[in-house]
C-alpha cells in the first residue's frame, strides 16, 4: 500500500506532467496530425485556465488588425460615461502581466460576434463595476474599435472604425 505522501508526490508529478505536455503541444506551430488531435482534446482546458497562446503575431501571417473595446454607460439622470477595457498602454510593466488575460479576454473573445454569449455577463459586470446606487446604471453599450494596421513604411496611419455591438438594458438585480 501506498503512503499518502507518497500518492501526493505522484499526483502532483502528474500534474506537472500534464501542463508541461500540454503547453509545449499547445506552442507548437505545426499541424501535424498528432499534434491537431492533441490539441482538439485541450482546447477546452486551455482556454478555460487561460493557458492557451496563439501565433497570431507571428508570420507567414500577423495580424493585420489593431483593435480595442470599451463600454458607454448610461446612468438614470441622463449622464454618461465611458469605461475602457484593460489595455497594456495603461499599466506599469508589472501591471501589464496580471491585466494581459483581461485584455486577451476581451479582444479575443467579447469581441468576436461569434462568442455573444459573453456580451451581457460582460455589460452587468461593467454595470456593477460603476454603480452608484444613488445614480444607477440604466444602459451598457459595448463598442469595438479597429483600424487596419498599415504596411511598414506606408506613411500613414489607418483611421480607426467604431461600431456599437451590443446595447444592455440594466436590470436593477443586475447591480446586486
Amino acid at each position: 500500500m501506498y503512503h499518502t505522501s507518497t500518492i501526493k508526490r505522484i499526483a502532483i508529478s502528474a500534474f506537472i506532467l500534464f501542463h508541461l505536455v500540454a503547453i509545449f503541444s499547445w506552442g507548437i506551430p505545426q499541424n501535424s496530425l498528432l499534434f491537431t488531435r492533441m490539441n482538439g482534446r485541450l482546447a477546452p482546458y486551455m482556454y478555460w485556465s487561460g493557458l492557451s497562446q496563439g501565433w497570431g503575431m507571428f508570420a507567414p501571417e500577423p495580424l493585420s488588425v489593431n483593435s480595442h473595446l470599451e463600454a458607454e454607460i448610461t446612468y438614470r439622470d441622463g449622464r454618461a460615461s465611458v469605461w475602457k477595457f484593460p489595455m497594456p498602454q495603461h499599466f506599469g510593466y508589472v501591471q501589464r502581466y496580471f491585466k494581459e488575460r483581461d485584455r486577451k479576454w476581451a479582444t479575443d473573445y467579447v469581441r468576436q460576434d461569434a462568442n455573444a454569449v459573453l456580451w451581457p455577463d460582460a455589460a452587468r459586470y461593467i454595470a456593477r463595476r460603476n454603480n452608484d446606487p444613488k445614480n444607477p446604471a440604466v444602459t451598457v453599450k459595448l463598442v469595438r474599435y479597429w483600424s487596419q494596421i498599415a504596411p511598414p513604411k506606408s506613411g500613414q496611419p489607418e483611421p480607426w472604425n467604431r461600431y456599437v455591438f451590443f446595447t444592455y438594458t440594466v436590470m436593477p438585480g443586475d447591480l446586486l
